[in-house]
């Protein structure tokens, strides 16, 4: 009848659509998803199903992810500079902290964790917006596909140190993840990167994050301490 709107397609690949527990867990994502009203979360539409595969329809978002801009930035020698650093990240901090107090309608805390900040999941638009993508790998009170204890979930380099030794972790991991993000943004380079997997869990176990202000004349003390609250060490002194 001449409506027309342009979506994302998020849809499961078909030698996974055969994965009974992979299956469960995009419906998770698609439960989830439909609960997250946010201008910056990327918005579920529907779910459907056509010849065995399941499909979400998503928000269209109209420019690229952050990956790609820090990415650009590296190829012409530059990197991100400390306002857009922070804009990015102030309004990431806005749709995690409406996911991480979201309740039901009987006021019970759904308990959701993101648990895969990074820059691929940080989306921003030609206008300057910023959405958060991909609540596949989140956790939430309501999930149905339950993660095995001592399981590792998330991209390794963004890991916080509790995730990294395979222990519960909750709203404080996105945080960590975030700060890991923001570090990156104005270092210029990775903050916990190793020769392979295992490397790069055993630098994110021991925690070593160097200061930024040697690296970046932009960043004084009294900005690199409200980094670092948002990845206090201390917490985490109990890990092996």
């Amino acid at each position: 009848q001449g409506f027309r709107k342009q979506v994302a397609i998020k849809r499961v690949l078909p030698h996974l659509a055969q994965n009974q527990s992979f299956i469960e867990m995009f419906l998770d994502e698609a439960r989830l998803s439909a609960k997250l009203t946010h201008a910056n979360i990327v918005s579920v539409f529907d779910i459907s199903k056509r010849e065995d595969t399941y499909f979400l329809i998503m928000e269209f978002v109209d420019g690229v992810n952050l990956k790609r801009v820090m990415e650009t930035l590296l190829r012409r020698g530059l990197r991100v500079r400390l306002p857009e650093a922070i804009h990015i990240c102030v309004e990431a901090c806005r749709g995690l902290s409406y996911a991480h107090e979201l309740a039901d309608e009987n006021g019970t805390p759904l308990s959701i964790v993101h648990r895969d900040i990074s820059p691929p999941n940080i989306m921003v638009t030609r206008r300057g917006e910023v959405k958060l993508a991909d609540f596949g790998l989140a956790k939430a009170s309501t999930q149905v596909q339950t993660t095995d204890p001592g399981v590792v979930k998330g991209k390794f380099s963004y890991l916080a140190p509790e995730a990294a030794n395979g222990m519960a972790v909750d709203h404080k991991a996105d945080i960590f993840a975030l700060g890991i993000v923001l570090w990156e943004m104005l270092a210029g380079k990775r903050l916990f990167w190793g020769e392979n997997d295992y490397a790069t869990v055993k630098l994110i176990q021991k925690a070593n994050i160097p200061r930024l202000s040697p690296l970046n004349r932009e960043v004084d003390e009294a900005f690199e301490e409200v980094l670092m609250r948002g990845m206090p060490i201390p917490r985490y002194v109990e890990l092996k």
